[in-house]
C-alpha cells in the first residue's frame, strides 16, 4: 500500500507542477520553479490523501481477506474446477456476463484462453479480463486475471470484485 502512496503522490505532483509550469508560462511568460514545484508538492499530498483513502475503503469493503495483494490494480487469482475442461470452458464463458457491460474479445478452446473487456465505469475505463486454463487430471485448473484497460494507480478495488464474482459464479456452478 505504501508503494501506491508513493506512486499516485509522484504522479499528481509531476503532472499537476509541469501543468502549472506551462500555464505560467502561457499566461505570464516567465516560469517560477520553486512555486510550481510547491504547488505539486502540495496538490500531490492532497490527492494521495483523498485518493488513498477512497481506494483503500472500496478495497475493504470488495474484500473478503485484508490481504496487500488486494490493493493492487492488476488481480489474479486461481482456482480448480472439478468439472471437464470443455465444461469448464463454457462457464468461464458464462461466468462474463458477471462482469458490468462484458464483451468477449477472443476464445481460444484448443488454447485454454479467453479474453474480455468491460465498460466504462466510475471505477475504471474498463477492464481486461483474461482466463487461461489447463486439463489436469482429474479436474481444470482456470487461472483469471483481470486488469485496467488503461494506465491506472487506482481501481477503487473494481479488478478485485471482477475476480471475486468470477470466481462465486464458477464455484456456484462447479457442482
Amino acid at each position: 500500500m505504501q508503494r501506491k502512496l508513493i506512486r499516485i503522490f509522484l504522479q499528481t505532483s509531476i503532472g499537476f507542477g509541469l501543468l502549472m509550469m506551462i500555464f505560467d508560462f502561457v499566461v505570464y511568460g516567465d516560469i517560477n520553479i520553486v512555486s510550481n514545484l510547491i504547488s505539486g508538492i502540495g496538490f500531490g499530498i492532497f490527492m494521495t490523501g483523498i485518493l488513498g483513502y477512497w481506494n483503500k475503503k472500496s478495497v475493504k469493503r470488495k474484500s473478503s481477506a485484508d490481504s496487500t495483494n488486494d490493493y493492487d490494480v492488476k488481480q489474479t487469482k486461481e482456482i480448480n474446477l472439478p468439472v471437464p475442461y470443455d465444461k469448464a470452458f463454457e462457464l468461464c464463458i458464462e461466468s462474463v456476463n458477471q462482469l458490468k457491460k462484458p464483451k468477449i474479445k477472443e476464445k481460444n478452446y484448443s488454447g485454454g484462453t479467453i479474453t474480455a473487456k468491460t465498460g466504462i465505469t466510475w471505477d475504471t475505463f474498463g477492464d481486461t479480463v483474461s482466463f487461461k486454463l489447463t486439463e489436469t487430471k482429474d479436474c481444470t485448473h482456470i487461472v483469471i486475471s483481470s486488469r485496467p484497460v488503461f494506465f491506472q494507480v487506482v481501481d477503487y478495488g473494481k479488478n478485485l470484485e471482477n475476480v471475486n464474482n468470477i470466481i462465486s459464479f464458477l464455484e456456484e456452478q462447479k457442482v
